[in-house]
């Protein structure tokens, strides 16, 4: 994983699965990523191949934290499969998701 500062957005790159495996340390590196100035989180799940029940709570969390400062958290280039699964757990309410 990689953050990259611009200004109000984090930005969360090189993910490639958030599972029960990896969701604990992508939420205390973003959660440690996170500074006063950031109103946006960025999370790159183009190279994502697997996300799951873990994962989304992961999203959830940094969701919560970022919703508190009045921003939002955006998942960029999801596979269509993972984004699907999103809009039928309705979790495309909490995220902005910009397809590929």
């Amino acid at each position: 994983m990689r953050t990259y500062d611009r200004g109000d957005t984090l930005l969360i790159t090189d993910i490639s699965t958030l599972t029960s495996e990896t969701s604990r340390p992508f939420k205390e590196y973003a959660h440690g990523a996170l500074r006063a100035e950031h109103k946006f989180v960025e999370v790159d799940l183009s190279r994502a191949r697997t996300v799951d029940s873990e994962g989304m709570g992961a999203l959830i969390s940094i969701h919560k934290a970022i919703c508190a400062r009045g921003g939002r958290v955006r998942l960029l280039q999801p596979a269509p499969l993972i984004a699907g699964m999103f809009t039928i757990l309705q979790l495309d309410q909490l995220f902005e998701i910009i397809p590929r």
